[in-house]
């Protein structure tokens, strides 16, 4: 920051802080964001390694607790290359993004009252646009039923539906690295997991980004609750 002599107060503040507000990137936006008290001043986030990146702007980011997070999709928000046809791909889900250290695990309690059908809210793991995976927690079934959904990319998406249901609108997802190998699991209390898929992604690894995300793809929009977030490098 460059030293200038102003006399007034007023203008040195008014100074100082434009040139602070210049040297905020987009990532140190987001935790900007994330951290902006309200009528009651919100607890800082600290359960994910910054800096964040995004994909898509959110209707709502809010950090409620420091492991804890609301993210709300608008209508219509998807991500989804058909594999009958990759020409039709939906890419405009808001996304909560990081850098992990070598092999890790992230996991954490997802929590939605599902509108539409597809409504879900997901783990991720992306290293470009044609290369990325999902976990979702999701209204699969238009039933109102949350079941676990995996999504896998390599240029096209393929689409696995499990047979778990969450209780009470909940359920503990997991996805982990180790080495070339990935990784989803799932637990109705965080400490009891069941292994459902074992797979790789092309691309660049040292690309790769895991986060979160909230999507409603037929529906007017979609909050998810994401509680307990933990994540751990060297697992």
């Amino acid at each position: 920051m460059s030293h200038v002599c102003i006399e007034d107060p007023l203008l040195a503040f008014l100074h100082i802080g434009g040139e602070i507000m210049q040297r905020i990137t987009k990532a140190a936006f987001v935790t900007f964001i994330l951290m902006l008290p309200s009528a009651q001043a919100a607890p800082a986030f600290t359960a994910l390694p910054t800096p964040f990146e995004t994909r898509n702007g959110p209707v709502v980011w809010e950090a409620t607790g420091p492991d804890a997070l609301v993210i709300k999709a608008g209508p219509k928000t998807n991500w989804f290359v058909a594999p009958w046809n990759n020409k039709l791909a939906d890419d405009n889900v808001p996304t909560l993004l990081f850098k992990p250290e070598g092999n890790f695990s992230l996991s954490t309690k997802i929590s939605l009252a599902p509108l539409k059908r597809w409504d879900s809210g997901a783990l991720t793991l992306f290293i470009d646009k044609d290369n990325w995976a999902k976990l979702c927690l999701e209204n699969a079934n238009d039933d109102g039923k949350l079941t676990v959904v995996m999504v896998v990319n390599r240029g096209d998406s393929d689409d696995s539906y499990t047979t778990m249901i969450a209780a009470d609108k909940t359920l503990y997802l997991k996805v982990s690295r180790n080495n070339t190998g990935f990784y989803f699991h799932a637990s109705p209390d965080g400490k009891t997991w069941t292994m459902l898929r074992a797979f790789s992604l092309k691309g660049d690894l040292a690309k790769l980004r895991a986060g979160l995300l909230a999507q409603s793809p037929v529906g007017d929009g979609m909050t998810v609750n994401f509680s307990d977030i933990r994540y751990t490098p060297g697992k």
